[in-house]
Order: structure tokens, then C-alpha cells, then sequence
């Protein structure tokens, strides 16, 4: 899992936007659609998150839960699958 540090004011300023929210980049491309109710489709390059956020308690019990492999790893056993039933 991937996580994101924000500093205080682009936490405030996410905090004040409310139910719904979209996160763009530098050329106004959207990267991410937060909403709590009602999502609509996602964009293509982006993606939408519904529900609760985990805590940071919730994050870090998680994390020790296995077990973990690599991308390669995952990669290989889906060629050998693929491989095995063509």
C-alpha cells in the first residue's frame, strides 16, 4: 500500500471541500474523485474511493499482514498460470 503525507493546509483545504472532491494535476488533468454517496463512473486515469478512510491504527495493523511478494513475483505466477491454462 502506497500512502500520502499531506501537510496542514492541504489537509484543511481537503477537510473544507466536503462530500465531494476532485483532485487534479498541474495541467488540470483529474487524478482522483472522492465521494461518500452516489459515485459516478470513474475517470479513465483515475480512480474513485468510497467509504471510510482506515485509520492510522487500522493502517498500521494491516501492514504486517502477509504475505508479501514482489510485483516480479506476482508477475511470473501469472505468466506460469497463463501458461499452464493457455
Amino acid at each position: 500500500m502506497s500512502r500520502v503525507v499531506l501537510d496542514s493546509a492541504a489537509c484543511e483545504r481537503l477537510l473544507a471541500a466536503g462530500g465531494q472532491l476532485e483532485l487534479k494535476n498541474g495541467k488540470g488533468e483529474v487524478v482522483a474523485r472522492f465521494k461518500r454517496v452516489g459515485i459516478p463512473p470513474a475517470p479513465r486515469r483515475g480512480y474513485v474511493i468510497e467509504g471510510d478512510w482506515p485509520t492510522d491504527e487500522e493502517i498500521d495493523r494491516r501492514l504486517p499482514e502477509g504475505p508479501w511478494v514482489s510485483a516480479a513475483e506476482v508477475e511470473a505466477r501469472l505468466r506460469k498460470l497463463r501458461e499452464e491454462h493457455g
